[in-house]
């Protein structure tokens, strides 16, 4: 694998887990009842799925601006 190949790798990594904990942490300040009850339960799948439809919707608002 070439250094440039590596480091792009990185940044994608770097960009998904930034995205990922952004998507977290405003779940966690907008609905904290939510996700510590799915959390405590261990439905880990509906956490997901709520981060999944919190990023699509700044996707979403994103694109509409542009």
């Amino acid at each position: 694998m070439s250094a440039k190949t590596a480091l792009q790798l990185n940044a994608v990594i770097g960009l998904a887990s930034t995205l990922a904990a952004t998507a977290m942490m405003s779940l966690v300040l907008t609905r904290p009842e939510a996700i510590a009850e799915a959390i405590a339960q261990r439905e880990y799948g509906s956490v997901a799925l709520a981060m999944v439809t919190q990023v699509a919707g700044w996707l979403h608002a994103l694109l509409r601006f542009l």
